[in-house]
């Protein structure tokens, strides 16, 4: 990826002894309310789109790093817009469950390879494949884990909408 690029991130869980350094690296990084244009925030809003102006490629991976070292208990999403002619890029982590990195759309929307999930879905294949992380069968399959656990999340949140 080169050029540069807005990055947003949504923290949707993190251990009350931990948020004061989330909001610190947020300082840092120039993560504010309103992409950019707006200020710091004072408190940390579970769930709540921060994001920056533009910023150079590879920030979205500084940032992860920054707040998996810091804030080892948070579970977050962060991607960066892509940067013609590159893609986005998309790190979402969850503690317990693992992390996630793909390239991504300008929606956040990580990009899998077809390669990687027609294996997933293959029946004669998946109880074989998923067995081990080393193929891509077992990387889709984490994929999906890291991803079911934070719409878990996403729906515990204040004012998410009850599951039917």
């Amino acid at each position: 990826m080169s050029g540069s690029s807005q990055m947003q991130v949504i923290v949707y869980a993190v251990d009350d002894s931990e948020i004061t350094t989330v909001l610190n690296v947020f300082r840092a990084r120039h993560v504010t309310t309103d992409y950019g244009l707006g200020s710091s925030p004072e408190s940390l809003e579970l769930g709540c789109v921060y994001g920056t102006a533009e910023v150079p490629a590879g920030s979205a991976r500084e940032l992860a790093s920054e707040l998996t070292a810091g804030a080892p208990s948070a579970a977050f999403v962060l991607w960066q817009d892509p940067s013609y002619p590159a893609n986005g890029a998309y790190v979402a982590r969850v503690p317990d469950v693992g992390g996630l990195e793909a390239e991504c759309d300008v929606h956040g929307t990580p990009l899998i390879s077809l390669r990687k999930v027609i294996p997933f879905f293959s029946t004669s294949l998946r109880v074989a494949a998923t067995r081990t992380e080393d193929n891509t069968a077992g990387e889709v399959r984490h994929a999906a884990e890291v991803l079911d656990a934070l719409a878990l999340l996403s729906g515990r949140l204040p004012g998410a909408p009850e599951a039917e």
